[in-house]
């Protein structure tokens, strides 16, 4: 017809004539869908590893009675296995009408074989897990769990990787302390004061890492005093003093030896990477503390958990999503509930930044603010808070607060508490009246050494004066700062 019309040979016609022609008939580029209706489709991809050997038993086809020094070779070789996808999701719709679909990637490494291995071991699985997401068509990539912990935390792969690359740490950070403000309230036990600020001690174990540093920038201006606990003393006092340039009238204090101050606390963050390691003793702690388990692994085991059921310990806040997702396997949380990290990777493909958001140990606190208000944006939701035997009932958080209020009726714990009189030795009567002056007087140092933690209670411990610093005086703000949203 074009030929008919321009009485051309098809050889005479040229790119001009067709410019006219679409000129004269208006015609302009445009996107046809088969449905009718346009979809405005964005695409990510997230890292998972298995957590410990439990989880290579759910994802391989290994029998479940297989015997422990059999499990040590089948974690290493795991550690070796190339990248592959554990699942596609999609139908992830917002509210502003964009949507998404992504791949979770699957690297085989524990953190423990993670950690018996250089960096470099864990970067090149990263970034062949990048190169895999690209190729599926993902316009950024998510780092979940260990991976992101793993040498400078996610700089190199987001140097190297040839798509924008994130630690999710910031929504982890805002989705931890969410958690830990929706539960300390749901409890009841505290009180506000007339400046905002929560009439209470929290303590931050780990607080020199990417989400304990933001997590105590945020705490300090909403909590009376913030303890920093961690294993470098001088990288406390850093953050404390950038802290106080931040907020300075806060009461901001740096720990080493922590465990002597968890029974004055009533909330505690930990965000470490330990890796099964014993991170704090939960005998310690305060009855009616509220404990925000960041750590991937967890820092309590659930055989800690238990041992204070009058203490509420919640794992990192996690989100649920804003429509029912489809394609998506067990990932440890129920249904339609993810992890912020990954969270924080689908708001950014939802908003359309793909940027490297979250890298390194130092997240910006408006970092946190931005991806929360963001997540609100896109419909994302904090799923109810669940500790390790699932999710925490209203009337499970009653349980707690009752048995709490029943501890500290007899509770002497924390280091300014007064003991209590210690008890006499009682000292079995000898069999015989035959007793030698050597025996009376090793039972009457028995006796007199019953009462060594009731006197270094009473005095004001001056052993631990070094370990924890009081804080910088500061010039006293007119008026206390705005509690800012996390």
């Amino acid at each position: 017809m074009i030929l008919a019309a321009l009485d051309k040979t098809p050889e005479e016609v040229s790119d001009d004539d067709f410019d006219e022609i679409l000129d004269e008939l208006k015609i302009v580029p445009r996107l046809l869908h088969p449905t009718g209706k346009f979809r405005n489709i964005r695409r990510f991809a997230f890292v998972i590893h298995p957590l410990s050997q439990t989880y290579i038993k759910k994802g391989l086809p290994v029998p479940a009675a297989t015997p422990k020094f059999v499990m040590n070779q089948v974690e290493r070789l795991a550690a070796h296995l190339p990248p592959f996808v554990y699942c596609k999701m999609d139908n992830i719709i917002s509210p502003t009408g964009a949507e998404a679909e992504g791949w979770l990637i699957s690297i085989g490494g524990t953190p423990k074989e993670m950690l018996a291995r250089s960096p470099e071991f864990t970067y090149r699985r990263l970034l062949l897990a990048a190169k895999m997401a690209e190729k599926k068509g993902a316009q950024i990539m998510g780092l979940g769990a260990f991976t992101k912990v793993v040498g400078d935390a996610g700089v190199t792969v987001a140097r190297r990787a040839t798509i924008p690359v994130t630690t999710g740490n910031s929504y982890s950070a805002s989705g931890a302390l969410w958690a830990a403000a929706d539960a300390m309230r749901r409890m009841g036990l505290l009180e506000i004061h007339k400046n905002r600020k929560v009439a209470a001690k929290t303590m931050v174990i780990g607080a020199s890492g990417s989400i304990g540093s933001v997590s105590a920038r945020l705490l300090a201006m909403t909590f009376d005093e913030v303890y920093l606990a961690g294993r470098t003393l001088s990288k406390l006092d850093e953050l404390k003093a950038s802290i106080l340039q931040e907020t300075p009238n806060a009461k901001v204090f740096t720990t080493v030896d922590y465990n002597e101050l968890l029974g004055d606390m009533d909330m505690i963050v930990t965000s470490t990477s330990g890796a099964g390691k014993e991170i704090l003793d939960i005998m310690r702690v305060k009855p009616g503390c509220v404990i925000t388990d960041v750590a991937r692994p967890l820092d309590l085991p659930a055989s800690d958990v238990a041992k204070r059921p009058d203490v509420l310990v919640i794992e990192s806040g996690e989100i649920e999503l804003p429509t029912k997702v489809h394609g998506m396997k067990s990932i440890g949380l129920p249904d339609n509930v993810i992890y912020a990290c990954l969270a924080e990777t689908i708001v950014l493909a939802l908003e359309g930044r793909f940027e490297v958001f979250t890298v390194g140990r130092d997240t910006e606190w408006e970092k946190v603010k931005e991806i929360y208000k963001l997540g609100l944006k896109h419909g994302m939701k904090l799923a109810a808070i669940s500790g390790v035997n699932g999710v925490f009932s209203d009337e499970a958080i009653a349980k707690v607060v009752t048995l709490a209020k029943k501890a500290r009726l007899t509770w002497k714990g924390g280091v300014h508490a007064k003991a209590a009189p210690a008890k006499k030795a009682s000292v079995a009567k000898p069999a015989a009246k035959a007793v030698s002056k050597t025996v009376v007087k090793t039972a009457s140092v028995a006796t007199k050494a019953a009462k060594p933690a009731a006197k270094a209670a009473t005095k004001k411990a001056p052993a631990k004066k070094t370990v924890v610093s009081k804080p910088a005086k500061a010039p006293v703000a007119p008026a206390a700062p705005e509690t800012a949203s996390a």
